[in-house]
């Protein structure tokens, strides 16, 4: 029986099919909105979400579809953003449709075998596809605000007095070789205002250095001499021959160490396609830039006798980083200023709220252009 609102006279068949598909869209993803207009309510998204399960099963395969276009707007219609500051405006409305088409696909995809049993099975199946190694449509994520959700955890927060300064550096002003000084100065800044109010461990975002920190000598050993009085967190790029990596640095006792980063951000960091195309789509949008170098493994810090696995934005949201894991403690660190003012943070912060429940991790996440938080 199909609800008086789904019904459409015989010549509106299409309207029809996509009116159905938005609605499910509509369902799976208002727990984005409310959670970015603070209207968090768990009964509210425990019906929308079990509305939206049941139609997933029900409604045909063209309006499945439709859902799915819909759903992949919805939930990542910012990616285009980061475009801007490649001069690649002129790209944001493929890569929106691009997304709405191919989450259309894998919608429909599920109904392929029509049958009740095997669509459950097909989107059960659909939360594990990571194409091209990206990971952030979870069809169970809905599930972290509702009724559902009953983790609850008992880790307490690590004896240490954390401090991280609010960042609100806009991504054009971040990269300007004119205002990095100006950043540099607002760092040391910040790194001094901890030390003055006795916090143990100062937490600074990806990249809060726009350079090559371990070729900045003179910066290095100032770092260097500031960490005898409190241990310093902070993003910033490595060098390491030819190559380029996004790095977390540890500054402690006047010595450093270096974290480089695992999960690079697929067609952000790095072009998960054969080399020849890498080569081609690097030469032709990205003016010949070469993809990052990562780390083949989780770096781990112990800072004042306390273990903290270190992730960087995009890979604290993947199990890659959580693999052998020894401490219930990671600080994850992002530049969420390539895709604000946008929805991307929300689900960046109920991504990590779905780790930290997995894991049985707490999350010190420290941004620049969205809150700080520590992630329970």
């Amino acid at each position: 029986m199909i609800p008086s609102f789904f019904k459409f006279k015989s010549g509106d068949y299409t309207s029809y099919k996509i009116t159905k598909g938005f609605i499910v869209a509509f369902l799976l993803s208002s727990f984005i909105y409310l959670e970015y207009f603070g209207l968090q309510n768990k009964l509210i998204n425990t019906i929308f979400i079990l509305l939206a399960y049941y139609l997933l099963i029900t409604i045909d395969k063209k309006s499945l579809f439709f859902a799915g276009f819909f759903t992949g707007l919805l939930w990542f219609w910012w990616i285009g953003y980061s475009f801007i500051y490649y001069d690649l405006v002129y790209l944001i409305p493929f890569i929106v449709l691009f997304f709405g088409v191919a989450h259309g696909v894998f919608f429909w995809f599920t109904a392929i075998i029509d049958k009740v049993v095997m669509r459950i099975i097909m989107l059960y199946l659909l939360t594990f596809f990571e194409p091209f190694g990206f990971n952030w449509f979870k069809l169970d994520l809905p599930l972290i605000n509702t009724y559902f959700n009953t983790y609850e955890s008992n880790i307490k927060e690590a004896n240490l007095k954390i401090y991280m300064p609010s960042y609100n550096i806009a991504q054009d002003k971040k990269w300007d070789k004119q205002f990095v000084s100006e950043v540099v100065e607002t760092n040391l800044a910040n790194i001094d205002d901890a030390i003055k109010n006795g916090y143990d461990i100062v937490i600074l975002p990806e990249t809060a250095f726009p350079l090559p920190l371990n070729k900045e000598y003179e910066l290095l050993e100032i770092l260097k001499e500031k960490s005898n009085h409190i241990s310093i967190i902070t993003g910033a790029l490595s060098v390491e021959g030819d190559n380029y990596l996004n790095s977390t640095y540890l500054f402690e006792n006047s010595i450093f160490k270096i974290a480089n980063k695992v999960v690079l951000v697929p067609f952000g960091e790095e072009i998960p396609l054969p080399k020849f195309l890498v080569t081609f789509i690097n030469d032709t949008f990205f003016d010949g830039a070469s993809d990052y170098a990562k780390a083949s493994a989780p770096t781990t810090f112990t800072i004042k006798g306390i273990k903290f696995r270190n992730a960087v934005c995009y890979e604290a949201t993947t199990d890659a980083i959580y693999q052998n894991l020894d401490t219930p403690y990671v600080i994850a660190t992002s530049n969420n200023a390539w895709f604000t003012p946008s929805t991307e943070p929300t689900l960046q912060k109920l991504l990590l709220r779905y780790y930290a429940k997995k894991y049985h991790t707490l999350i010190y996440h420290a941004t620049n252009s969205s809150p700080n938080m520590v992630v329970k």
